[in-house]
């Protein structure tokens, strides 16, 4: 693993399931750590507690909350948020809600909001954090996409994020041919089934039924490969699966 000390890591998306994992990869790294959170303070202060602990030297690491949505991204560019992104060295998008629902039943919000939140704002982010990492020459960018969305395909049940999740993986092909030069790295993490905290015990078994191997994919795991391709340089522009081999 890369040590990350004296690097500054911003995980939006950070405070539970996936980006929580990702978190405290970074804090063991060294990274001092901001994770951003959309509610729960107390329960940010808790992974900031996790953090501390888990750093090589018991780092202060920093919480953010600050909700996101379709109605707050147009004030995204003058949030507390944007202004820890452009001094980011590393940045993780561990951010994106998910929607079903057939194209019928999608409205024009439910487009509105899945675009911008999975794909703009990860692009908004992108851009606001490449002028400091090209100043240093050196950064490191890792978003996360949606179960298969690495190829353009038909979706029976969620087109609209299937959509915006594959637009995304062309966002990181696009950093990487961009910026590699200039000592930047932008890949893709697309996690399968994964379990989270989010979900109930009930939702979890179901889609364990659904995974090749019959269980689960731990949040901690798609974690371990999203610090592994933070720490090669040499992987640039990589969308990596992390779903267990499922295929619907």
């Amino acid at each position: 693993m890369e040590n990350f000390t004296g690097k500054k890591a911003v995980v939006i998306g950070g405070s539970g399931g996936i980006g929580a994992a990702l978190s405290l990869k970074l804090a063991q790294a060294g990274a001092l750590v901001l994770v951003h959170g959309g509610h729960n303070q107390e329960k940010i202060t808790l992974l900031l507690e996790r953090l501390r602990q888990a750093s090589p030297h018991q780092l202060s690491h920093q919480s953010l909350v600050q909700e996101l949505s379709a109605d707050t991204i147009y004030q995204f560019p003058s949030s507390p948020l944007m202004e820890q992104v452009q001094i980011a060295d590393i940045l993780c998008m561990a951010f994106g809600p998910f929607l079903q629902k057939s194209l019928e039943d999608t409205s024009p919000q439910d487009w509105i909001s899945t675009t911008l939140l999975n794909y703009a704002l990860p692009g908004i982010c992108v851009s606001a954090a490449l002028p400091h990492m090209k100043r240093n020459r050196w950064g490191r960018i890792l978003l996360f996409g949606g179960t298969l969305t690495h190829n353009v395909k038909g979706y029976l049940t969620n087109a609209a994020y299937g959509g915006a999740k594959t637009a995304l993986c062309s966002l990181v092909k696009s950093t990487a041919a961009q910026y590699s030069s200039w000592g930047i790295t932008c890949n893709g993490i697309l996690p399968g089934l994964t379990e989270t905290e989010y979900q109930s015990a009930e939702l979890l078994t179901a889609l364990a039924r659904k995974n090749p191997s019959g269980t689960i994919i731990p949040a901690e795991r798609v974690a371990e490969a999203a610090i592994n391709l933070l720490s090669i340089k040499e992987i640039n522009g990589a969308l990596l699966n992390v779903d267990d081999g499922w295929n619907p």
